[in-house]
């Protein structure tokens, strides 16, 4: 299985016309992820002039307008390297060659868009400067022997060991219960037992009115944090606790990240069932809009997953990381709307929510899980863009300090 993956590195390698491709893909991906996020900040944030009703944040041209940009760019960069200029843009310079699609897509949008917002279009500048930085920049500075090809032979690898994966959840499971007198129903009784105390203190003791039952709301929000929350402290373990394994076995380490997620998930699909269950008997029941739930699982996975990556390593580097990660989880549970409404927090604060794409992400679960409604998709903007920015640098940071983890054991 390793001779094949070392087969198949060599591949992506020569194919340079393909890494053009694949570097001009990434570089559109993050114009788009860029305009996505200055459409939230410019439409949710009382910043600026009053836009109207009939403004047009999204106007189709401008992703025409972002590609034709890029592909200039990559056609100046070709220009570029057969003239004095080549020692500053050439056609691996792919951060210089983002830079010129972002200056001719503002140009364009001043040309083509004049009604296009200003100020978005600061944003617009801005976001893509700080994409290209994290998924551009920092990757190549961690690892500066990575390119495309060898991120995508990492990922082949680790699909031809996809069979490990399975079976060493599928082993974990078992065992965590195999000897228990409840068994699998612990996953459920601490988040029942915690919301029916927190419903019993806000509904009869400080008797805080919700347009929902108490529990029910409590719980669309506790569910998904759970999954976030046993992602974050069982990441930062997964390759510490696995190292005697590691040093002995070669296969791909992130697998042992992988696998505290997986233990994650399944634990989601046992409290999202407790979850309906007390939701049917608050006459709350299961309709046409859960068919949101997967793309907001993906962009929830995607987050913790990125996270996780960079804390299993730091936390072998620098072992005081699990108690500092403690008090920050702490701090984010109180500033993510779980136990209070959006709706609760002053206007002046509301951009706290704005900037934590776990807040927004978790209060699209309690609109499709309580409220029966489509998520709102503008305020999932971000999070979807920062959720694969971080994932894409998380793993590039882990695969980066991969060979030295048995050095910090």
């Amino acid at each position: 299985m390793h001779l094949a993956s070392a087969q198949f590195l060599p591949t992506f390698n020569t194919q340079r016309p393909f890494l053009r491709a694949l570097h001009y893909a990434a570089n559109l991906a993050i114009l788009i992820g860029a305009h996505l996020i200055a459409v939230q900040i410019r439409l949710r944030l009382p910043w600026g002039n009053t836009l109207g009703a009939e403004y047009d944040a999204q106007p189709p041209l401008f992703y025409g307008i972002a590609a034709a940009a890029q592909a200039v760019a990559y056609l100046l960069a070709a220009w570029a390297a057969r003239t004095p200029f080549a020692p500053l843009l050439t056609p691996r310079s792919q951060f210089r060659v983002l830079a010129l699609g972002i200056g001719g897509t503002v140009l364009g949008v001043l040309l083509l868009l004049p009604n296009l917002s200003k100020l978005q279009l600061i944003y617009f500048a801005l976001a893509a400067v700080l994409l290209g930085v994290c998924v551009i920049i920092y990757p190549s500075r961690v690892n500066p022997a990575q390119d495309g090809g060898d991120f995508l032979a990492h990922l082949f690898r680790l699909w031809q060991n996809r069979a490990l994966l399975g079976l060493w959840l599928r082993y974990n499971i078992q065992s965590r219960y195999s000897q228990t007198v409840v068994g699998i129903f612990w996953i459920v009784l601490l988040p029942l037992a915690m919301s029916g105390v927190l419903a019993l203190a806000f509904s009869q003791f400080l008797r805080v009115s919700y347009d929902v039952p108490f529990i029910s709301f409590f719980l669309a929000g506790l569910v998904p944090w759970g999954l976030f929350s046993s992602g974050i402290f069982n990441g930062m373990g997964a390759i510490l606790g696995k190292m005697a394994l590691i040093n002995q076995v070669n296969f791909p380490r992130e697998i042992t990240v992988l696998l505290a997620l997986g233990e994650g998930l399944v634990d989601l699909c046992f409290t999202l069932i407790a979850l309906v269950i007390v939701n049917a008997l608050n006459g709350i029941f299961p309709n046409a809009m859960w068919i949101y739930l997967p793309p907001l699982l993906f962009i929830l996975i995607c987050f913790t997953l990125g996270v996780m990556f960079f804390l299993s390593s730091m936390s072998l580097i620098i072992r005081d990381i699990p108690q500092l990660v403690g008090v920050v989880m702490q701090l984010l549970f109180y500033l993510t709307p779980i136990l209070y409404p959006v709706s609760a927090i002053p206007e002046r604060f509301r951009f706290i929510v704005l900037l934590n794409p776990v807040g927004l992400v978790l209060q699209a679960f309690r609109d499709v899980l309580v409220y029966g409604r489509a998520p709102d998709a503008l305020s999932l903007y971000y999070p979807l863009v920062a959720a694969l920015a971080l994932l894409y640098m998380g793993y590039a940071y882990f695969k980066a300090n991969e060979t030295r983890l048995a050095d910090f054991a």
